[in-house]
């Protein structure tokens, strides 16, 4: 097993580790090269923004003259936060794979964004993915992990 890695990721973290054959033990061992904890896929909306509401006018009667304020829209916040979360996650995993040569590796990403991962990757780094998994792992304790993927034949 040479110069092999496992990556898990979902929204708000990613862990990376080399797999390392190991002479003491029966399996391989997972050292982790990086761990990255994404605080804002943990934060509340309402502590992201500060609109309150009533602040826009709503236009009720002629001229607005009701008085009555509206409430304002969202425009789909939530989904271009996770697009934008996602994206970050994306150059973040781009980043690592550019830093270091490796020869392959399994990957493992929450089902919601699995796809636009590996759409974002660059071709060279999708390449070496020898097992995707669309899987939320990032919780599941490193000596665990590789039960997850199959051994190549």
């Amino acid at each position: 097993m040479k110069n092999k890695w496992l990556l898990v990721a979902d929204l708000g973290s990613f862990k990376a580790y080399r797999v390392e054959a190991s002479r003491f033990t029966r399996g391989p061992r997972l050292e982790l090269i990086e761990a990255f904890d994404n605080t804002d896929a943990h934060d509340r909306l309402t502590d992201q923004v500060t609109d309150l509401a009533g602040r826009f006018p709503k236009g009720g009667g002629p001229n607005g003259a009701n008085g009555a304020m509206s409430h304002g829209e969202r425009h789909n916040i939530e989904l271009e936060q996770r697009k934008r979360l996602t994206r970050r996650l994306t150059e973040r995993i781009n980043a690592l794979m550019a830093r270091e040569d490796f020869e392959s590796c399994f990957l493992a990403v929450s089902k919601e964004i699995n796809h636009q991962i590996l759409e974002g990757l660059d071709l060279r780094h999708r390449a070496k993915i020898e097992q995707n998994l669309a899987a939320d792992l990032t919780k599941i304790d490193k000596s665990e992990l590789l039960r997850h993927f199959t051994k190549p034949s």
